[in-house]
């Protein structure tokens, strides 16, 4: 029966795989780099802050530090599916626009192999791409005329990752990930002039994403008067040189703009009446991911309070990356964050508010990108709610993020969002041996 469903647990992770990678995203600071990375964990963590680092529980699936995995029962299996929405509204000082999305976020679940050894398998968007930016501009020569540039991406790496993790001695536990990143980046750069006596200059960049990475996490985890806890992490994420593909074209086209043809339109299914002059070349390319180090701490008080936070630190200023960009540099990427979660009375037997778990957190990104000499900031506050179900064990958990990022001085973009995430983490014992039947 074990078997049966793991081999059915299998199977709706492989056919899942294609959900992910239509995950959507609009945001102009994905045109740096490989878009918008997401490493705040499941909606768990993110209620939060985004803890994972120090993060241990024995209820929960935390991939972004594998040495956690081995905290569950070792007659255990947990399984956990969510999904993720956002609210934007983006704003210059020129102009503003809303963006919503509502996409599938994660599936994953973990069992124990032997009573110190635990793994784990999963998949989840690692990073989006999706900006669609127009600029506009007088043409000096011609008095009548302006000139557009429109520049627009769209894409992703999905994540999946095969964890295992292991007690070494009571109170220390390793683990390592085995992660491989897949997916593509398209970008689109046009230049154009509003006379339908012009031509439109097109560069289209499509670039296809596979690589083999790894993980390594440690723990170690103590108790104060058998009442309190604490937990120490630490947190290695290795450099990646991804193995691709570029794709490119050059294309000069009759000017269609002025016929309401938007350039991704005219490429998927160009008309005959338009003049075309194209250029193809396909080269390989080394898009590049510095290693990443992570620290946590979080201590508390059993079945009742946990406090933690974590820092995280990533060096991007000597990667690879072309940056396109006039006036744009990338740096050192950190984040801090900051949460709890508080449960007043796990075992109540007559409150059920009180078995809930009531979580909330902060975050401070100072992310890799920094435009105009202004780097690009991000920060929010969070809080979510977990709602137990028939085991204690099993539960319903809402999250909601409430953020920032950007600014509009400097003739940068600012975002203000709202992210919600919902996911259902199922625990069940499947490694009891019955003595009756």
């Amino acid at each position: 029966m074990i078997k049966k469903h793991l081999f059915i647990l299998g199977i709706i992770a492989l056919t899942s795989i294609n959900l992910f990678s239509q995950s959507v995203t609009n945001s102009p600071y994905t045109r740096f780099g490989i878009g918008e990375i997401d490493r705040n964990g499941f909606n768990n963590s993110r209620a939060m802050g985004g803890l994972s680092t120090g993060l241990r529980k024995d209820n929960q699936i935390n991939y972004l530090n594998p040495a956690a995995i081995s905290a569950q029962d070792t007659m255990s299996f947990i399984f956990d599916i969510g999904v993720n929405g956002i609210f934007k509204n983006m704003e210059s000082n020129s102009a503003s626009t809303e963006f919503n999305d509502f996409s599938f976020d994660h599936l994953a679940f973990s069992f124990p192999i032997k009573r110190w050894w635990f793994t784990s398998l999963g998949v989840m968007p690692y990073s989006k791409i999706g900006y669609n930016i127009h600029q506009t501009e007088d043409f000096a020569p011609v008095d009548t005329a302006n000139i557009h540039y429109v520049y627009y991406g769209n894409g992703g790496i999905t994540q999946l990752y095969l964890s295992n993790s292991f007690k070494i001695y009571d109170n220390i536990s390793f683990g390592f990930n085995v992660n491989y990143l897949f997916g593509s980046k398209e970008q689109y750069n046009q230049v154009y002039l509003d006379s339908k006596d012009s031509y439109s200059t097109i560069e289209e960049d499509n670039t296809s994403l596979k690589k083999m990475t790894y993980d390594l996490g440690l723990q170690y985890y103590n108790n104060i008067a058998d009442k309190y806890f604490y937990v120490i992490g630490i947190n290695y994420s290795s450099k990646v040189n991804f193995n691709s593909t570029k794709k490119s074209n050059v294309i000069m086209a009759e000017n269609y703009n002025i016929y309401d043809v938007n350039v991704i339109d005219y490429l998927v299914n160009p008309l005959s009446k338009f003049d075309t002059i194209s250029s193809s070349v396909t080269t390989n390319s080394n898009i590049e991911i510095p290693a990443k180090y992570s620290v946590g701490f979080t201590t508390g008080i059993k079945d009742k309070l946990v406090l933690g936070f974590d820092y995280t630190y990533q060096d991007w200023s000597n990667t690879n990356i072309t940056i396109t960009t006039e006036n744009s540099e990338l740096g050192v990427d950190e984040n801090f964050k900051f949460g709890l979660e508080y449960t007043p009375n796990k075992f109540s037997l007559k409150n059920y508010y009180k078995k809930i778990n009531y979580r909330a957190g902060l975050y401070l990104n100072n992310s890799y990108i920094k435009i105009n000499n202004e780097q690009i900031k991000n920060y929010g506050i969070t809080f979510g709610l977990g709602f137990p179900i028939s085991n204690q064990r099993t539960s319903l958990n809402f999250s909601c993020t409430l953020g920032k990022r950007g600014a509009t001085n400097n003739n940068l973009i600012e975002e203000n969002y709202t992210a919600i995430g919902i996911n259902l983490t199922l625990y069940d014992f499947w490694f009891i041996k019955r003595k009756f039947q």
